[in-house]
């Protein structure tokens, strides 16, 4: 699917290459970038050319999809 999906904020995606899960965090339309950040915490800046390479595929967020979100509290889960 290289190049079919658009970048949605706030939506996990899976990169069939390297194998890893992330999520959208930011799409600067003006800039031409998408920022991503991967399941262990690591953020990214692509520049949109990059993301339309990527071979990916959208998937559902991971069980416990705090993870890469540090200074989460579990009342904010609002469980």
């Amino acid at each position: 699917m290289i190049g079919e999906l658009d970048p949605i904020e706030g939506n996990w995606y899976h990169h069939l290459d390297k194998g890893q899960d992330f999520m959208v965090v930011d799409v600067n339309e003006r800039e031409g970038t998408v920022d991503i950040q991967y399941f262990d915490g690591d953020i990214e800046e692509l520049e949109m050319e990059e993301w339309e390479e990527m071979d990916l595929e959208e998937i559902e967020p991971p069980e416990d999809w705090t993870g890469p979100l540090d200074d989460l509290e579990s009342d904010d889960l609002g469980y």
